[in-house]
């Protein structure tokens, strides 16, 4: 029974690390076989669909996605660059921020905001992206692996472990965590103008998109000028002039409630402005339209009162006196998608971005996540409850709608977090864990640093080939073994696998963050390895070193 479920086990992690099988196909096939061969009862394997540190990760999904709404991210963003003068600049400054945001939700809308600004730097700036982007997403993911609640793989493992009565609390990895990731993003500070030079080819492309942005009376560019906020001009969009009761001012005027701010832009450009915390927009999401066959007039008459707003056509003159030509693009705004199906002179129509952000939630926003936070540190309530309650406060207080809440799950994650706790209850309830923790106790011969060292080399390198979730399942039984059998604080060899389940810097396939930064930035695999592997070489010394001291204070006292 062992062997067959050592087999099952690897096959799944082969299927996994192959990318020709998708990881939810091939956890779903193990769990398919583990049930119909008896390796592990039923329900425990699909005991992950009410684990609490999955239940977790969903709220913690839903919580984020309420943050980012707010624009509060973009906003920080935005301070934070509106000066650099160079890549390293700009490493430094978000370092700090980025880290803390990152132990304290989930690193995906952290790195998704950053890569525009750093696209942006480059273009107005000639800061180089390379030199931005893949820094910034390894010292996310090293940060997130800090806090309980930052990285899914923490919760994973803490899930895993409260059935074998060990307890991760919010901080139970920082004392392992927090040294690696200070040391992880000094090694990124300073190898990143070394092995991330070069400048990848942008294309221009032509402004030729009139854009007309209203700004509400909660604006934040309010009694400033556009040139503070870095947007009078970039290479995506231009400030034409700033239209005030029908007049036409200059640019560098400061910004009032109710102007129109008139932009030349490209199509790009439009849903960018569209995005920006900036203009205090309604709660109302960018649609592509394409005009029909029959339409005819201007954009005056394409619009209906209270519903419908044209907010950028593809003109040089002002959109009220653009005719409306069959066939011609726009991009218009409305509260109900319903009125564009009613509208009969548009064609189709896609969304071309979501909800604008919404800065006066803001406060409600941070105060949830602040509440979720200290009431799971301070064992007011179990974090996954807490983190449940925060979820909910997200709609209930209007920050969210409910459609948005669920649309915020990524469920391709959550099924692979429940296949992962599937493989690791194969692992414990076959007495493959049992087996591979006295192998691992006696090829160390008794000696803590031989069993941190092979743990840390061994998730390192298996959070590489897999999915961060299925080491994670795997690898928590068999150190809960270990520690058991040679007398050493669990809590520590979990905080050791946590943090090296982070060390997914050489493969680009091997986390989300990765991914989202390659295209971007112009990374290569290859580039991803040179850069990686130093990185990794250096966090897994640091990591060793912290473990074992900790552990041997841990064992004195």
């Amino acid at each position: 029974m062992i062997y067959f479920a050592a087999l099952v086990v690897l096959a799944t992690l082969v299927a996994m690390a192959s990318g020709r099988v998708p990881a939810v196909l091939a956890l779903a096939a193990a769990i398919c076989v583990a049930g119909v061969t008896g390796l592990a009862p039923v329900p425990t394997l699909l005991a992950g669909l009410s684990n609490g540190g999955i239940i977790t990760v969903a709220a913690m999904l839903v919580i984020a996605k309420g943050i980012v709404h707010t624009g509060a991210v973009s906003r920080a963003t935005w301070a934070l660059l509106s000066t650099v003068t160079s890549a390293q600049n700009a490493v430094r400054r978000l370092a700090l921020p980025i880290s803390v945001g990152s132990g304290l939700m989930n690193t995906t809308p952290i790195v998704a905001m950053l890569v525009p600004a750093a696209k942006e730097l480059e273009q107005n700036r000639g800061i180089n992206a390379r030199e931005v982007l893949l820094p910034v997403a390894h010292i996310t993911t090293l940060a997130g692996s800090v806090t309980l609640i930052g990285t899914s793989s923490n919760l994973l493992i803490a899930g895993i472990a409260a059935p074998a009565g060990v307890d991760m609390t919010m901080l139970s990895f920082a004392p392992v965590a927090l040294p690696v990731a200070i040391v992880g993003a000094v090694i990124v500070y300073l190898i990143a103008p070394l092995m991330l030079r070069g400048q990848g080819e942008t294309v221009v492309a032509a402004r030729d998109w009139r854009v007309e942005i209203p700004v509400s009376g909660k604006a934040l560019a309010i009694g400033r000028v556009a040139a503070d906020f870095g947007i009078d001009q970039t290479q995506q969009y231009a400030l034409d002039a700033i239209r005030r009761w029908d007049a036409d001012l200059d640019p560098s005027a400061p910004i009032e409630a109710g102007d129109t701010l008139v932009f030349s832009a490209t199509e790009g450009g439009v849903t960018a402005l569209w995005g920006s915390p900036l203009f205090g927009l309604a709660e109302q999401r960018l649609y592509r339209v394409s005009v029909g066959s029959g339409a005819n007039g201007t954009v005056r008459d394409f619009e209906t009162d209270g519903g419908i707003r044209v907010i950028a056509a593809r003109t040089s003159i002002p959109l009220r006196d653009t005719e409306v030509r069959p066939g011609a693009t726009a991009f218009v705004t409305t509260p109900s998608k319903s009125l564009l199906v009613d509208q009969p002179e548009v064609a189709i129509f896609e969304k071309a971005a979501g909800l604008s952000p919404q800065p006066a939630k803001t406060a409600f926003a941070l105060a949830i996540l602040v509440s979720v936070i200290v009431s799971a540190s301070f064992g007011l309530v179990p974090v996954e409850l807490a983190s449940l309650t925060g979820a909910v406060l997200m709609v209930v207080t209007g920050i969210l709608t409910p459609k948005s809440a669920v649309r915020a799950l990524d469920w391709n994650v959550l099924f692979i977090l429940v296949g992962s706790v599937a493989l690791g209850a194969i692992v414990v309830e076959s007495g493959l864990a049992t087996v591979l923790a006295d192998a691992i106790g006696r090829l160390a011969g008794g000696s803590v640093l031989l069993v941190v060292i092979v743990f840390a080399v061994t998730t390192a390198i298996v959070t590489n080939l897999v999915t961060n979730a299925a080491a994670a399942s795997i690898l928590t039984p068999v150190a809960i073994g270990i520690a058991n059998e040679l007398g050493i604080n669990p809590v520590s060899l979990l905080a050791l696998i946590g943090t090296c389940i982070s060390f997914t810097f050489i493969n680009p396939f091997s986390h989300q963050s990765n991914l989202m930064v390659m295209q971007p930035g112009g990374y290569t695999s290859a580039s991803f390895a040179r850069f990686g592997i130093p990185l990794v070489a250096g966090s897994l010394v640091t990591v060793v070193v912290v473990t074992y001291l900790l552990l041997h204070v841990q064992m004195r006292f």
